[in-house]
């Protein structure tokens, strides 16, 4: 099933038992829209996320949810909010702290807080699609990830057509009925990971006082987040095969992780290639997120 598919019964389903997020959908954007937008962003977006954009352009009202936690984000937002994590995590860097924020990440679905999103990943040139992962900045957790937005889409509309996902038209929120139901409906698509996930996590009001993250320090919590998000990308020291990986691939990763951190087989091939290593710096602080979104 294609995206555009998807998106169509998607519609349909919210038409008939989800008016809020219907009548909260905005109209779609053509090519030209979206190449404007895209302008400052040194990326382009996969056909998929083009098309969830060519369907339709976010939610008017962003307090409304599509999934659980989550509201959809007009492609403005999801940009303005993408350049302001990107801008305080290049901030942290330069104080000696953790760049916990790629500049190719895209958070097209968001909570209230800012805190929880679902993020897309831009591409250098065309590209069909994109993983689709949610994860928890403030905590530096990744919750779960499929390897293609559509089969995020896919199994959300599985999950709302069952009752599993329950809306809660008077709050018009999202609502999990049954964890261990939508954790074996997600699994029957292409998950790229499923960690450390409890979607009611999603929907609860105060994300910071879980009990299973108070162990974590702030720097813990940014340094997972960084990894994983590292990983999505490619570029995590485990990642790279030290018998193939290129100059360019070994200094890109050296702006985010010092080669002394790095495997020694990775260490050797990038000074056998005549790189420099960077000096390093002692890690900071959990970064603070963007404000959160007004209530309408």
């Amino acid at each position: 099933m294609s995206i555009q598919t998807t998106l169509t019964q998607l519609e349909s389903w919210l038409k008939t038992n989800y008016r809020a997020a219907y009548g909260s959908l905005q109209p779609g954007l053509t090519d030209e829209a979206i190449g404007a937008q895209l302008t400052g962003w040194p990326y382009t977006l996969s056909d998929d996320v083009r098309a969830l954009y060519h369907w339709h352009d976010g939610f008017e009202d962003t307090q409304v949810e599509l999934l659980p936690g989550l509201s959809f984000l007009p492609l403005a937002e999801a940009l303005a909010l993408g350049s302001a994590l990107w801008e305080v995590s290049a901030a942290q860097a330069k104080k000696g702290g953790i760049d916990f924020f790629p500049r190719a990440m895209l958070p097209v679905f968001s909570d209230e807080n800012n805190d929880v999103v679902l993020l897309v990943q831009g591409a250098e040139g065309p590209s069909p699609s994109t993983p689709a992962q949610v994860v928890a900045l403030q905590r530096g957790q990744r919750l779960y990830a499929f390897e293609q937005l559509e089969d995020l889409l896919a199994a959300s509309l599985d999950l709302l057509k069952r009752g599993i996902y329950r809306i809660d038209q008077d709050r018009d929120r999202v609502e999990v009925q049954d964890e261990a139901q939508a954790q074996a409906t997600w699994r029957r698509y292409p998950l790229l990971y499923l960690e450390g996930v409890s979607t009611a996590e999603l929907t609860e009001p105060e994300l910071n006082n879980l009990d299973d993250t108070d162990d974590l320090s702030d720097e813990q919590q940014a340094e997972n987040l960084m990894s994983n998000l590292m990983s999505m990308l490619g570029l995590h020291p485990d990642d790279l095969d030290p018998a193939t990986a290129s100059l360019d691939e070994l200094r890109d990763l050296a702006e985010l992780v010092p080669p002394a951190e790095w495997p020694e087989a990775l260490q050797r091939h990038f000074h056998e290639l005549n790189g420099n290593e960077p000096a390093t710096e002692p890690a900071g602080t959990s970064p603070a997120l963007p404000a959160p979104k007004d209530p309408e």
